[in-house]
């Protein structure tokens, strides 16, 4: 069975609680992973807004009034998966910029170690 975007990066995250026990490289090659997976969730996001913009545009020939389709589109399952692909995208960024600090952080107390 294959796995999903989500539970792919959802494996990554888990991974990345116990950034204590990683080191550096480790770190780096999760961000990198991250960044490959994060390509496709905001793939997702093109999808799932265009899924949203058929409905609104259904809406808009049953309700004749743009904001009566609009409210009547945001009640919908495209709309929550659209909403909810948009905020797994902005988790998936922050972590890839959280890993890229730590792996910076990482690397400098190596240096500094060392001298």
């Amino acid at each position: 069975m294959s796995k999903t975007i989500r539970q792919m990066i959802d494996v990554k995250i888990k991974k990345l609680r116990e950034v204590d026990s990683l080191s550096p490289q480790e770190i780096a090659k999760e961000s990198i992973e991250l960044s490959s997976l994060w390509a496709s969730v905001n793939k997702e996001i093109v999808d799932r807004r265009m899924n949203y913009n058929e409905v609104l545009s259904q809406m808009l020939l049953i309700h004749e009034t743009p904001p009566k389709a609009k409210i009547q589109a945001e009640a919908t399952p495209e709309f929550r998966d659209w909403l909810t692909v948009e905020a797994y995208s902005k988790s998936v960024q922050e972590m890839i910029r959280t890993t890229k600090k730590a792996t910076t952080l990482a690397e400098q107390e190596l240096r500094e170690a060392k001298y």
